[in-house]
C-alpha cells in the first residue's frame, strides 16, 4: 500500500534550516524539549504542553510574528536527536509545529491545519512551514489548494539565502507537488516533479518510488 510519510513526503531526516538557535550550555530543559519527545510516545501529552507555549505566548502579544529562526526543532525530530533546544522567544512558533505533528499522530488533521495555517500567517515567507502545511491540506482532501501551497513554497525556497536549504527545500516541495498531482491522476505533470526533485536530491528514495509507483499504476 502506498503511504506518505508525515508531512509532505519526505524522507528521514529530511528538512534542514537556515539558522538553528542554540542555548546557553547546560539550559534548563524546557517543555517544549519534553513535548517533542513525547510526539511519538504519547502525543496526547506533547498536546497539552504546546498548547500552555502558544496560548501564553499570544496571550502576552496576540499579534506575535514568528522569528526568522524558529527552526531547530524538526531537523532534531526527523534524526531522532532531541539534544536540539530553543530560545524562549521562539519557544511558541515551533511549539505550533509541534502541535500540527501531534494533532496529526492523534489523526485530527483538520485541527492540525488550523495549528499549521496560524503558523504559516505568523511566518509567510518560510517555505517549511509552508510545506508541513501543504501536506496538511492535502491529508484534508483539498487537491488544488496543496498543489498551490507546494508551488508556492518552491518559491520561497528558491529565494533562501543558505544554497543548501534552498535546494532541500525545494525538492521537498516539488515532491510534494508530485504526490498531490499523483493523487489528482495528472500522470504526466507528477513525473515532471518528481524528476525535477531529483536534480536537487538525486538519491532521494521517496522520488524513486513514487515514480515506480506511477509507472505501475498510470494508464498505458
Amino acid at each position: 500500500m502506498r503511504v506518505s510519510k508525515m508531512f509532505a513526503a519526505l524522507s528521514a531526516g529530511s528538512l534542514l534550516f537556515a539558522s538553528p538557535v542554540y542555548a546557553q550550555a547546560q539550559p534548563k530543559r524546557s517543555d517544549l524539549d519534553t513535548a517533542r519527545e513525547l510526539l511519538k510516545t504519547d502525543a496526547a501529552q506533547s498536546l497539552k504542553l504546546v498548547d500552555r507555549i502558544i496560548d501564553e505566548a499570544l496571550a502576552k502579544d496576540p499579534e506575535a510574528i514568528c522569528p526568522g529562526a524558529a527552526a531547530a526543532f524538526l531537523q532534531s525530530y526527523m534524526k531522532g536527536n532531541f539534544t536540539v533546544t530553543v530560545t524562549v522567544e521562539n519557544d511558541w512558533c515551533d511549539a505550533l509545529l509541534v502541535k500540527g505533528y501531534a494533532l496529526n499522530e492523534l489523526k485530527r488533521p483538520i485541527e492540525a491545519e488550523a495549528a499549521l495555517k496560524l503558523l504559516v500567517g505568523r511566518a509567510p515567507a518560510n517555505a517549511q512551514y509552508q510545506i508541513e502545511y501543504a501536506y496538511t491540506v492535502r491529508v484534508n482532501g483539498d487537491l488544488p489548494r496543496a498543489l498551490e501551497l507546494y508551488l508556492q513554497a518552491e518559491k520561497l525556497a528558491s529565494k533562501l539565502p543558505d544554497k543548501n536549504e534552498g535546494t532541500h527545500l525545494r525538492a521537498a516541495a516539488l515532491r510534494g507537488q508530485g504526490f498531490t498531482l499523483s493523487d489528482l491522476k495528472r500522470w504526466d505533470e507528477a513525473v515532471k516533479a518528481y524528476k525535477r526533485s531529483q536534480k536537487y536530491e538525486p538519491d532521494s528514495e521517496i522520488a524513486r518510488n513514487e515514480l515506480q509507483y506511477i509507472e505501475q499504476n498510470r494508464p498505458h
